[in-house]
């Protein structure tokens, strides 16, 4: 929000979320105003059904897996030319990684094109980050949890988690 507010194109690329998380929601009403449309594009790489980490196998991960391997092998580099965003956010890249769901090594590559550059910056979100994508980056935040309604088995509630 704070790029968008300063007049930065801005790449969101939401990994394992469903289109219609409020992430979603909001960025594609956002979209729509003038003053957005051609500054903030965003990419849904996920699907309807969540991805458990107990069926890694199932066709949810399988599609997951499919999606975010052809976005970041074929479909990056041209949208970072055409686009070219000041700011690409990989939102839950971190979990997605550590399930297996997105490629360590081919997401350190395309993080290592942001490093040390003050034109185009990356942020990945998401627990689990692996060691080298920690290593390529420039700036790490922690938040760490205090109290979560997850241990009282809420599993997530709508507009907080999704």
């Amino acid at each position: 929000m704070r790029a968008l507010g300063r007049g930065w194109r801005v790449l969101l690329v939401h990994f394992l979320k469903p289109a219609k998380s409020g992430e979603q929601l909001l960025f594609k009403e956002l979209s729509k105003h003038s003053a957005f449309k051609h500054r903030l594009m965003w990419l849904a790489l996920g699907t309807e059904e969540f991805v458990s980490v107990n069926d890694l196998g199932g066709s949810a991960a399988s599609i997951n897996i499919a999606l975010s391997y052809g976005f970041l092998k074929y479909l990056y580099q041209d949208i970072i030319k055409s686009f070219n965003p000041q700011l690409v956010v990989f939102d839950e890249l971190g979990i997605a990684t550590h399930l297996g769901i997105v490629d360590e090594t081919l997401a350190s590559n395309v993080l290592e094109r942001f490093s040390g550059s003050l034109e185009r910056h990356a942020i990945v979100t998401g627990r689990y980050v692996p060691k080298p994508i920690r290593d390529i980056a420039d700036l790490i935040t922690k938040i760490s949890e205090v109290k979560h309604y997850f241990k009282a088995g809420i599993a997530s509630i709508e507009g907080l988690d999704y």
